[in-house]
């Protein structure tokens, strides 16, 4: 069974449920993704699948990527990343389409994955959220300045891991234990209780909560 799906965030919204409480859901385009490539334990040492979503335009593509596409019988993918098997006797093969509804049902459990927008080159006011100097008492020009660095004498360098101006986003972030309310199979949505990072059309993975099991009565994915 595979672990998780590519897709795409498209937004927030808010759905009511049967007592009319509103619930702030994530809209996510979970597949269709295509195998691109199997992993074996006899063959790579290990098992897993590379999925494609999001198909592109031949001439997007270098040669390589053409020939590597071509060998499974799939069009050019934009986002391409390999994805864990529970099972490592799972039947995939290059080719084959899985569709957003043999993987996941509703309310089951998921952990997202997504990348922060990014922010560029920020100072400490707004990727650590210090306060500044007080504006007073003979401060001139540093009041969001980021204060001292400790480079004295002893131990004469900065320690790593300072919080100081620097890049800020663009990261790695993975939301926990996100219920699925609702499936859309006909249009590839599924929309989850909670947010997740990145902004609208990032792309995002999905897979099967690790912390949390699904309920007993959520009919397993084929």
């Amino acid at each position: 069974m595979i672990r998780g799906l590519l897709g795409r965030k498209l937004g927030m919204s808010t759905i009511f449920d049967q007592e009319g409480n509103a619930i702030p859901v994530t809209v996510l385009e979970v597949g269709p993704c295509a195998v691109v490539q199997v992993k074996t334990l006899e063959r790579d040492g290990y098992s897993g699948v590379q999925l494609g979503f999001d198909e592109k335009r031949q001439k997007s593509a270098n040669q390589a990527l053409r020939g590597h596409f071509q060998k499974a019988q799939v069009p050019p993918k934009r986002f391409v990343l390999e994805i864990g098997l529970s099972q490592p006797e799972a039947e995939l093969k290059p080719g084959q389409e899985i569709k957003l509804e043999q993987v996941f049902k509703v309310n089951d459990f998921v952990d997202v994955v997504g990348w922060t927008k990014g922010r560029g080159f920020q100072g400490v006011f707004k990727r650590w959220g210090f306060r500044g100097s007080d504006g007073a008492h003979g401060t001139h020009e540093y009041f969001r300045h980021g204060g001292s660095i400790g480079s004295n004498t002893t131990p004469g360098r900065v320690l790593k891991g300072k919080k100081m101006a620097g890049h800020y986003g663009n990261e790695r972030v993975k939301m926990e234990n996100l219920k699925i309310v609702e499936i859309k199979p006909e249009d590839n949505l599924m929309l989850i209780k909670g947010s997740v990072p990145g902004p609208k059309n990032r792309y995002i993975v999905v897979f099967h909560a690790v912390k949390k099991a699904s309920p007993v009565s959520s009919p397993k994915p084929v």
